[in-house]
């Protein structure tokens, strides 16, 4: 297996690059061919509520001979990219606008609005001269599709609202008893999902990947309804795998033709590595992995100052290219406030 450094050594240190037409100008870094995947096993460790629409009881998609439960991107993607900003918000360099509410003021660079989390998870805002501003993810996530089969990790929970004081359901306002009487389906504790997040072109660079590791983080909070419940799911990196091309494995159905449904999640880690490692010339193991990003988290809790060094590194760079990029100026004065102060990358 290959390790970290023989990752690091494959990324870009620049996000941007010059390009000449009428005149030179700053464009975001061209694409190389490259293609690195992390494949995600990812487990229900309370219940979750995964559906799309009122009327369906559980999200499902028939894939691999069954019906599986079916967890779209976005309610992954959406709790990493909230994640992310926060962690630049914490750190005072990004984050500066809400989720999915970007607007860029009058005579402000696109900085103030776009950071290092943007070029990781893609944004678009608008602005005061009805101008777009569209960015484009560099990770490319999969939906997360079950191990087992839909119709046996399901609980159904009876529930009633507008219970009064009296511990009652009669309404003494209105003069009738609540009918606010259903039940709630959800997915079991012990669930094993499978997703894939894909990164190609050879665009991020070392700080962009440390950043989505860390957003990705080791548990969190996902669903619907449920979200707002705690923490109901946690993440585990089967390894992180690289080469010149994609290849089919990357699908998640792919994956799950190959996958025993009465694994434990450990095992099931195993099988999805062992499948990756098959497939990509080079790759990191699940335990290497594992332990590079709880040395993130670790460092990130401690305030490591190379970390941090790192961090104000990245952030200068996305800054840098989202303003010349969009309008052909630096910024600089409005990104004062940024810190920590840019400094070479940490070893």
């Amino acid at each position: 297996m290959s390790t970290f450094n023989d990752l690091l050594a494959t990324l870009p240190t620049t996000m941007s690059a010059e390009y000449e037409l009428k005149e030179v100008v700053t464009i975001p870094r061209l694409p190389q061919s490259q293609c690195i995947v992390l494949p995600l096993v990812r487990t229900s460790i309370a219940p979750i509520l995964i559906r799309n629409n009122d009327a369906e009881l559980t999200t499902d998609l028939y894939v691999a001979g069954m019906n599986r439960i079916r967890m779209i991107a976005s309610k992954t993607k959406g709790v990493e990219r909230r994640r992310g900003a926060q962690i630049l918000r914490m750190l005072g360099i990004g984050g500066f606008a809400a989720a999915n509410k970007a607007f860029k003021p009058k005579n402000k660079p696109v900085s103030t609005v776009f950071d290092l989390n943007t070029v990781l998870f893609g944004d678009s805002a608008k602005g005061t001269e009805k101008a777009i501003y569209p960015v484009h993810a560099a990770v490319l996530y999969s939906d997360a599709i079950s191990v087992e089969p839909v119709a046996r990790q399901i609980d159904a929970v009876f529930r009633q609202g507008g219970v009064y004081e009296d511990g009652g359901t009669f309404d003494a306002e209105n003069k009738k008893t609540s009918s606010n009487i259903f039940t709630t389906y959800s997915v079991k504790a012990g669930t094993r999902f499978v997703q894939t997040l894909v990164l190609t072109g050879n665009r991020v660079t070392r700080e962009a990947l440390d950043h989505l590791l860390l957003a990705i983080g080791l548990a969190g909070a996902y669903g619907g309804a449920t979200a707002i419940t705690g923490t109901n799911l946690q993440t585990t990196l089967a390894g992180i795998y690289w080469g010149a091309l994609e290849r089919p494995i990357n699908a998640p159905g792919q994956i799950l033709a190959h996958l025993d449904v009465d694994n434990t999640t450990e095992q099931t880690v195993t099988q999805v590595a062992d499948l990756f490692g098959k497939e990509y010339p080079h790759g990191i193991a699940p335990g290497a992995a594992g332990d590079y990003v709880a040395d993130l988290v670790h460092r990130l809790e401690e305030g490591d100052a190379a970390l941090l060094r790192q961090y104000g590194h990245g952030a200068e760079q996305a800054a840098q290219l989202f303003d010349a990029w969009f309008s052909g100026s630096t910024g600089k004065a409005d990104r004062k406030r940024r810190a920590p102060a840019p400094a070479e990358p940490a070893e």
